[in-house]
C-alpha cells in the first residue's frame, strides 16, 4: 500500500467511552480528502480501551494500534505514536473529544503552504482556572523562555508537524518524549491557528497536580542543560557576598561600638551565606557531572510495545 499522506496520532489512556464517537468524529472530518491513517497507541488502560481499538482496526484497515507493555505517559506514547505512523504530515490528538476532528484540516493547510509545525490554539477553553489553565500559562511562558518560541498555547496538544523535521529530532534520545516542544525548538517555520476547544463528555482528566508539577520538573531538566550551572552561579554569588560581609564586618567593629547581640548576628549571616554558597558550588559540579552522564546512557528505550495491530 502506499504511504498515507497523513497520520493522526492519539494517545490513548483509560478513554473506553469516547473511541467509538472518536473515531466517527475522526471519519467524517477526513473521508473525502487526502489518505489518511489513524495511529492510536493504547498506554497501558486497564478500561478496556485496548478491546475496543482491536474492534476499530478489524473494521477499518487504516486504524492501527500500537499498544504499549505499561503507561509510560502521554509525551512517551506520543512519540511511540509518531515512530510507528507512515504519514507525510503528523498530526497528533487527543482522545478525550475536548478537539474537533474538523479543524485537523486547517492545520494540515497551514503546513502544506510551508510551514513545519503548526500547533492549534485553544480558544473558550473551559478547564479550571488553578488546575489546568494557570499550569499551562506557567508552561507556555518557560517553553518560549527555552525553545525561544512565542506561542500563546505553547502546550496545546493539538500540532501538525511535518514527517522531515521529525526525523531530525531521533538522535535526541529521552528528550524525545518531549517532540511537541522540540519541535518547536528546532522548527524554523512555526505558526498557530486558533482551534475549538470541548468541554470533556466523558471522564475525566488524567493529570493530577503532582503529575503536572512532575512533567514541569522533567521539561525544565530537558530543555535547561544549565540548570545547575545556575545553581552553582548562586553559590558564587553568595560567597561573594559573604566575604564581602568579613570585608566590612571588620573596620565597622573597629570603627563602631557594636553590640554584642548584634555582631553575633552578624557573624552568623555570613557564615550562612558562606556556607550555602559552597553549598551551592558543590551541587553544581555534581550536578554537571550527573547530567554528562545521563546524556551519555540515553540509549535506552523509551518504551516496550506489547501488541502491535498494523
Amino acid at each position: 500500500m502506499e504511504p498515507p499522506d497523513l497520520s493522526v496520532i492519539v494517545p490513548v489512556f483509560n478513554e473506553a467511552e469516547s473511541l467509538e464517537p472518536l473515531y466517527g468524529e475522526l471519519t467524517a472530518a477526513l473521508d473525502g480528502g487526502d489518505p489518511y491513517e489513524l495511529v492510536f497507541v493504547d498506554d497501558g488502560s486497564r478500561d478496556g480501551s485496548f478491546e475496543s481499538l482491536a474492534r476499530l482496526h478489524g473494521k477499518d484497515p487504516r486504524v492501527r494500534v500500537v499498544r504499549l507493555a505499561r503507561n509510560f505517559g502521554q509525551q512517551v506514547a506520543l512519540a511511540a505514536g509518531i515512530e510507528h505512523a507512515k504519514g507525510r504530515v503528523l498530526v497528533s490528538f487527543d482522545a478525550d473529544l475536548q478537539f474537533d476532528p474538523r479543524d485537523i484540516p486547517r492545520l494540515v493547510a497551514k503546513v502544506e503552504e510551508g510551514c513545519d509545525v503548526v500547533s492549534g490554539r485553544r480558544t473558550g477553553r473551559g478547564d479550571g482556572f488553578l488546575s489546568r489553565r494557570l499550569p499551562s500559562a506557567v508552561v507556555n511562558w518557560t517553553m518560549g523562555r527555552l525553545t525561544g518560541t512565542r506561542l500563546r498555547d505553547a502546550t496545546s496538544p493539538f500540532k501538525a508537524v511535518r514527517r522531515e523535521l521529525v526525523e531530525d529530532l531521533g538522535h535526541y534520545g529521552e528528550m524525545r518524549r518531549f517532540l511537541g516542544a522540540l519541535a518547536l525548538k528546532v522548527g524554523r517555520r512555526i505558526a498557530e491557528v486558533p482551534v475549538a476547544h470541548r468541554p470533556r463528555r466523558s471522564g475525566q482528566s488524567k493529570y493530577s497536580p503532582l503529575d503536572l508539577v512532575a512533567g514541569y520538573l522533567d521539561f525544565i531538566t530537558a530543555f535547561w542543560p544549565r540548570a545547575f550551572q545556575m545553581v552553582g552561579l548562586v553559590g558564587i554569588g553568595s560567597m561573594l557576598l559573604s566575604a564581602c560581609g568579613v570585608v566590612l564586618y571588620v573596620p565597622l567593629r573597629a570603627v563602631f561600638e557594636i553590640p554584642l547581640m548584634l555582631r553575633a548576628q552578624m557573624q552568623v549571616v555570613v557564615l550562612l551565606l558562606g556556607a550555602f554558597g559552597l553549598q551551592c558550588v558543590i551541587l553544581g559540579l555534581l550536578g554537571e557531572f550527573i547530567t554528562r552522564i545521563y546524556r551519555l546512557v540515553q540509549d535506552r528505550p523509551l518504551y516496550v510495545v506489547k501488541e502491535l495491530l498494523d
